[in-house]
């Protein structure tokens, strides 16, 4: 072999694990404010958090596709192995959690609940139907603030040095490998096409990592290279409607551009404020009217005192979808202002029974 083509070849093995990352599960400095209760043994590090980013994260706006659910604390208790264990085979994600971000907000797979194609075998992309937020992660069925692609505001929370220097982790997949964002600031520690098949590789110390994508569509990890654990619990209140049931909200084509949430005595009010695309609205009379390009605010603050849209119950005399618009303002807070009514009619006809699950 040519002793230059020989050199080359030591030199790319060299740089291709020229990288070490920083272990520090157990450091509380690897984590931020939003976790609690850190504790470690030999085997597990574990923490709480109520699963929302920091408030100077912009969440929730950029959305173009919402289900009208809105980022609530929830009592999150995590448990992640301290001795992770490579698997026979790579184990593919599907819907739901596959790790937590360093402040405690959980790291979804990209993929929507929506039904798998049959060409490609996988559900839609939240990133390309609009679902996510300009942070990359949006509220779930349970109001419950999540990521399904790299944690782009934490990420910049965080910082070069954070990242790129100290090469500290953004996150742990639930099998327990560490997640990293190298490359994310200094093009130097671009690692990208040395990532293994679920986006892993390998440090010079030995240690495995994961590395997220800094560019669309910001992937965190294709699989996992672990055996996957069994690493969060959570306690939460079920919102409710102004019958008693449990709300799950229903997907509308809703350009989100502005959030708040405000406290209020005893209650937190939710607000969601953009522009309502193009929907059919079922009116009390039983008629139907289209709106197009309406501005509005989706809101909630108590089971008295919200506004949000409810799918509407089939009919053969209404063709396609059609929704009502459901607001109550019995036992709204006196300091409460709603940003923007919307120009719709209320809907004070027959309950619609339909479920609103999955829709």
């Amino acid at each position: 072999m040519p002793i230059i083509l020989f050199l080359g070849m030591l030199i790319w093995v060299s740089l291709s694990h020229a990288h070490q990352i920083s272990s520090c599960m157990c450091d509380e400095e690897c984590y931020t404010d939003e976790v609690s209760n850190l504790k470690c043994s030999s085997k597990s590090a574990s923490f709480t958090s109520d699963g929302l980013p920091d408030k100077t994260h912009t969440i929730m706006e950029g959305i173009v596709a919402t289900n009208q659910q809105f980022p609530r604390p929830h009592q999150y208790e995590y448990k992640i192995t301290r001795t992770p264990k490579q698997a026979n085979q790579p184990t593919s994600t599907d819907t739901g959690a596959i790790g937590v971000a360093v402040n405690g907000v959980p790291i979804f797979d990209p993929f929507t609940q929506g039904p798998v194609n049959p060409k490609t075998g996988k559900r839609p992309h939240t990133l390309y139907q609009g679902e996510l937020d300009i942070c990359g992660g949006h509220a779930g069925r349970g109001d419950d603030y999540h990521y399904h692609i790299a944690p782009i505001c934490l990420i910049e929370e965080l910082g070069e040095s954070y990242i790129d220097r100290m090469k500290r982790p953004i996150g742990y997949a639930m099998d327990g490998y560490p997640i990293h964002a190298l490359g994310w600031f200094d093009n130097k520690n671009d690692i990208e096409d040395q990532l293994d098949e679920c986006r892993g590789m390998v440090d010079e110390k030995g240690q495995y990592f994961y590395n997220v994508m800094s560019k669309k569509s910001w992937a965190v990890a294709d699989c996992l290279t672990g055996e996957p654990q069994k690493f969060s619990k959570d306690k939460w209140t079920h919102r409710k409607d102004k019958f008693g049931e449990n709300y799950v909200g229903m997907p509308l084509k809703f350009t989100l551009q502005e959030y708040s949430q405000t406290e209020h005595k005893s209650n937190t009010c939710y607000v969601m404020t953009g522009v309502l695309e193009k929907e059919q609205i079922l009116l009390t009379d039983g008629t139907t009217n289209q709106v197009k390009n309406q501005n509005g605010s989706i809101f909630y603050c108590n089971s008295e005192c919200y506004g949000v849209f409810f799918q509407a119950e089939k009919k053969p005399s209404i063709k396609g979808r059609a929704i009502i618009y459901d607001e109550i303002l019995d036992d709204c807070p006196v300091t409460f202002t709603e940003l923007t009514p919307f120009d719709i009619p209320v809907y004070k006809g027959p309950r619609q029974h339909v479920s609103q699950k999955n829709k």
